[in-house]
């Protein structure tokens, strides 16, 4: 039983950890996004048959280019952000979405849909 406890111990632990680096994470990229004059930031991700990635990062206004180190860390963030929201969705049929981030604000929604295969069967014995 303590092997159990430990076990779950220590993915509480990770959780609250990758939690407390997400959100020093989006403070710093908020710093660097507004600094730049970005208003929002869109990332398009997609995730399935145990794999998955970010497929796009809309900036706006589109005047505005990001390094591709800062576009990294954007995305990043992006996919981190959103599969601590759900979790596995990579895997399978998989699942996909869109984070949208408004800087003035700070404020970050998630639309998020998953895949799956729905089955119906239907019996007939001994007619």
């Amino acid at each position: 039983m303590t092997q159990v406890n430990d076990f779950y111990a220590q993915m509480l632990e990770a959780q609250q950890r990758a939690t407390e680096q997400r959100v020093e994470t989006r403070a710093a990229l908020l710093s660097e996004l507004r600094a730049l004059g970005v208003t929002n930031i869109e990332v398009q991700y997609e995730g399935y048959g145990d794999s998955g990635n970010v497929e796009d990062v809309v900036v706006a206004p589109d005047t505005i280019t990001l390094t591709e180190d800062l576009r990294r860390r954007v995305e990043d963030f992006g996919w981190d952000f959103a599969y601590a929201l759900s979790p596995g969705f990579e895997n399978n049929e998989g699942g996909y979405g869109e984070l949208t981030w408004v800087l003035e604000t700070d404020k970050i929604d998630v639309s998020h849909s998953n895949r799956y295969i729905e089955t119906n069967t239907t019996e007939h014995e001994g007619l």
